[in-house]
């Protein structure tokens, strides 16, 4: 099986056709409508040419017969995909839309109950309490609210760059703030490694680290850079606004609220209580919990319609002169498409377009390979709970001149073709209308050699 190249997977009939393995659970069932009998007949077209070991019958019945075929398959299908996808031997799925969850499948050691350390996916569940914020009536707080206006001691001359920075600028990662580094850039109160010492600093006094050592580096909204800072302030900026301690915001507007119980930022567990708490890259959760986060977003459970779609906005279209930091970071994280709110507007390994946009997928994979994402034109969520790191030997970095930061891009980078054989299935075990193309997805050279030689 060589997922990295072929846009199918070559799975076998035995495992296709049955339930799947024993850890399937299973929601309310779909009755796939007419409309999906297009999707269905496609997919059973496609697996029919590649499972070499169906007989000629048995692709009659698939291709002639897409009712028998939708019902017979279902989440099976899905569920076979996974099961076949040799480069993560643990990982948990689940789907679900505005009714709830509908589907669970696990696999392996990794479980939906399994914490684990979501690093870069713990971004969008820190901005989703922010944006909680922004949706409370009782706390002074838009996305157009300036640093300025919250902490009294940041800039407010014109000729200050800082002057302008809004809280969209910050949860777009469009502030200014530009550097190479994937985390801290430098900032001790983010230094991980010395946590005697960021325990010690209050998110306003981090925020003042920021401003006043900080990559400044370009006016705000200008420049596109993917690393901690920008989130950092925002948190810091929600807190101030609310009235509240960074973790009490957390805790306020996102678990508490969302009842997720097994997610915390790390060192806020059990009675520990960091009151500047990493929040771009040290959220511990579950499958199950991020479940509900994904669910809520769906169904504006966290804020209304209005404040989301500012939220799902491109922010290439609010900022028409935006270009990422001519660094290799930010130039090769354009292979997961346009960024709004702490999420990419997922246009994965191919060029902007207005097909992208349209397809209104909102997607935060993470730095070990965790893909949750919502589909917002078609009212579905689904998540790979993953927590797969990448090694690959001396020799094979040398090969291919392997950047310490392409390492760290492989794991959600060889996630993505599973992410994508999944669309078909998912959609037709949802019961949804066949409204856009099937993608001949395949990935780029080396990256397609690295991850296979990664399993």
């Amino acid at each position: 099986s060589e997922e990295t190249r072929s846009p199918t997977n070559h799975i076998r009939v035995r495992q296709l056709l049955s339930a799947g393995p024993t850890r399937a659970r299973k929601g309310p069932t779909h009755t796939p409508d007419s409309g999906s009998a297009g999707r269905t007949d496609r997919l059973a077209f496609t697996l029919s040419i590649h499972l070499s070991l169906v007989s000629l019958p048995c692709v009659a019945m698939l291709v002639f017969l897409p009712g028998l075929f939708s019902q017979s398959f279902g989440w099976g299908a899905v569920d076979g995909i996974i099961q076949a996808y040799h480069f993560l031997p643990d990982v948990s799925f689940s789907a679900g839309d505005a009714s709830g969850r509908l589907h669970t499948f696990e696999k392996g050691k990794l479980n939906m109950q399994t914490p684990n350390i979501l690093a870069s996916s713990s971004k969008f569940p820190a901005a989703m309490a922010i944006v909680g914020a922004v949706g409370d009536p009782d706390v002074p707080l838009t996305f157009s609210t300036r640093a300025r206006d919250v902490f009294s001691w940041w800039a407010t001359d014109p000729l200050d760059m800082r002057s302008d920075v809004t809280l969209h600028h910050l949860l777009t990662f469009t502030s200014g703030l530009v550097s190479a580094d994937f985390g801290a850039c430098g900032m001790r109160c983010l230094n991980t490694s010395n946590t005697s010492h960021a325990s010690l600093v209050p998110s306003e006094s981090c925020a003042w680290e920021i401003f006043a050592d900080g990559p400044w580096a370009a006016a705000p909204g200008t420049v596109w850079s993917y690393h901690s800072l920008h989130l950092q302030l925002a948190g810091a900026m929600a807190a101030k606004a609310a009235g509240l301690s960074l973790p009490d915001l957390l805790h306020k507007y996102l678990l508490d609220r969302l009842g997720m119980r097994s997610s915390f930022w790390s060192g806020n567990q059990g009675g520990s209580r960091d009151p500047n708490p990493h929040l771009a890259a040290t959220l511990v959760s579950t499958g199950d919990d991020y479940d509900k986060l994904l669910q809520a977003v769906l169904t504006y459970s966290i804020a209304g319609k209005e404040v989301m779609d500012l939220v799902e906005m491109d922010a290439y279209r609010t900022y028409p002169h935006l270009a990422p930091a001519n660094n290799s970071k930010d130039l090769g994280l354009e292979f997961y498409g346009h960024y709004s709110m702490c999420t990419y507007f997922e246009c994965v390994n191919q060029p902007w377009s207005g097909k992208c946009e349209k397809a209104g997928v909102h997607a935060d994979p993470g730095y070990f390979g965790y893909w949750p994402l919502v589909n917002r034109a078609k009212g579905y969520y689904m998540q790979l709970v993953v927590a797969r790191k990448v090694t690959l030997p001396a020799s094979v970095i040398t090969k291919y001149n392997v950047s310490e930061a392409m390492i760290g891009a492989l794991s959600a980078q060889c996630v993505s073709p599973l992410r994508f054989n999944l669309t078909d299935p998912v959609e037709m075990a949802l019961g949804l209308p066949d409204l856009s193309p099937a993608q001949n997805y395949s990935l780029p050279f080396p990256i397609n050699v690295l991850c296979k030689l990664a399993e």
